[in-house]
C-alpha cells in the first residue's frame, strides 16, 4: 500500500500491526510534513524509483497542494501525479500526520553510466492554508537516497 511507504520514524507498525518501510523526513513546515521513501531495492545503478508523502500535523486543512522537482543536468526525473490535492486537518495536532497521506512518484535515473553522481532533488511545494498561499522549498540530498 501507498501509506506504507510513508510511515515516519518512530511509527513503524502499520493499522494492523504489521511492519511498514519508513520514510526519510524530509521537510516539516506549519504543520506540512513531507517524508520520501525509497522502494526496494534502493538505489542501483544511479536509478531509483521514491515515493513522496506529504502529510498535515495542524489543525487546519492544506489544499491545492502541488509539487514541482529540478534535478541536476546529469539526472532524468520522472514525476508521477499526486494520489490528491488536499489534506484534511489532523484531528491530534501534534501527534501526527495520523491520516493517511497524499503520495507520489518519483523517479531519477542518470543516463550513460558509470561513474555516477550522488542523487540531489530540488522540491517546490505551493499550497494554502486556510485560503493563504503558501510556498515551500527542499532540497532532498544525498543522505535521503540511502
Amino acid at each position: 500500500a501507498a501509506e506504507a511507504a510513508c510511515t515516519s520514524p518512530g511509527r513503524s507498525r502499520g493499522a494492523a500491526g504489521d511492519a511498514v518501510a519508513e520514510g526519510v523526513e524530509i521537510l516539516r513546515h506549519d504543520g506540512l510534513v513531507v517524508l520520501i521513501s525509497l522502494a526496494d531495492p534502493g538505489v542501483i545503478d544511479g536509478a531509483c524509483v521514491a515515493t513522496l508523502c506529504y502529510g498535515n500535523d495542524a489543525p487546519t486543512p492544506v489544499d491545492k497542494l502541488n509539487a514541482q522537482v529540478a534535478v541536476p543536468r546529469h539526472l532524468r526525473m520522472q514525476l508521477g501525479p499526486p494520489s490528491a490535492t488536499a489534506l484534511p486537518p489532523e484531528p491530534l495536532p501534534g501527534y501526527g500526520p495520523t491520516l493517511p497521506p497524499i503520495t507520489q512518484t518519483l523517479r531519477l535515473a542518470q543516463p550513460g553510466g558509470p561513474p555516477y553522481k550522488p542523487l540531489k532533488v530540488r522540491l517546490r511545494l505551493t499550497y494554502e492554508r486556510d485560503g493563504v498561499p503558501v510556498v515551500e522549498e527542499a532540497t532532498i540530498g544525498p543522505e535521503s537516497f540511502t
